[in-house]
């Protein structure tokens, strides 16, 4: 049996009419959904039909909000390790290097074929988005600032 796989692009950018004519010169344009930019409820039902994100960001990321948001979605992330979205995804996905799309192909390739692999990434969400919370997050800022003072 044949797995159809569905891609969806959210967002917009200078890039997407070249990856729109990519999905139609590959021959896989009606697996590709362009859906735009989403916020809110409408990016939450949205991530909540896929299994995993991906975000190949080729830059350094200060941080990757996105990255939480996939996977408090149940996505397992797949993204650049460049900047502070590796520290987002932590064990809850894969990392490649920045810009390097035979590390991107190989990472999500392995979780294509071998969806059993998704599982331990979804089992360490709970306990990596507990650690993002907004109040654990500012007792962590207030106990760095009360040891710079000391």
């Amino acid at each position: 049996m044949d797995l159809l796989l569905r891609l969806s692009v959210i967002g917009q950018g200078p890039e997407e009419q070249t990856l729109r004519q990519q999905a139609y010169d590959l021959n896989i344009a009606e697996q590709v959904e362009f859906v735009g930019p989403k916020t809110g409820l409408e990016l939450t039902q949205l991530l909540n039909h896929h299994q995993i994100m991906v975000v190949p960001s080729m830059w350094d990321e200060p941080f990757g909000i996105v990255a939480l948001e996939g996977l408090a979605c149940g996505c397992v992330v797949v993204g650049s390790q460049g900047g502070g979205l590796k520290d987002a995804i932590g064990e809850c996905g894969v990392t490649f290097p920045n810009g390097d799309v035979t590390a991107l192909t190989a990472g999500l390739a392995g979780l294509l074929t071998h969806p059993k692999w998704l599982m331990p990434y979804r089992s360490r969400a709970s306990a990596h988005l507990a650690r993002h919370h907004a109040p654990v997050i500012a007792q962590q800022y207030s106990e760095v600032i009360e040891a710079a003072i000391r």
